[in-house]
């Protein structure tokens, strides 16, 4: 079990997988993590260099946010796929 959050890099096409497995995303720092409490063996593929030993400081400094001129990036995209896949899920339908 872990003690603290951990950084995960995690494509995008195996999120749904990280998800099914106990990662949360971190829509302000863009990033998928292992959260403190859950195993972490699991995730050993997505962990970033030095991971299971570095926290993850969360959320980030609002100073990193893409400008809209900026090239999106992969996680760029992954977040706003977050953020809408959140939308979309805390609807009620009737």
């Amino acid at each position: 079990m872990t003690a603290t959050n951990i950084a995960l890099k995690v494509p995008f096409n195996e999120k749904d997988q990280a998800k099914a497995l106990g990662a949360k995303w971190n829509a302000e720092a863009k990033h998928w993590y292992v959260p403190q409490g859950v195993n972490a063996e699991p995730f050993a593929k997505w962990f970033t260099t030095g991971a299971a030993s570095a926290p993850v400081n969360t959320p980030a400094p609002a100073s990193k946010q893409a400008s809209p001129t900026s090239n999106l990036q992969d996680d760029d995209i992954d977040a706003i796929n977050a953020r809408l896949r959140e939308a979309f899920e805390d609807r009620e339908f009737d």
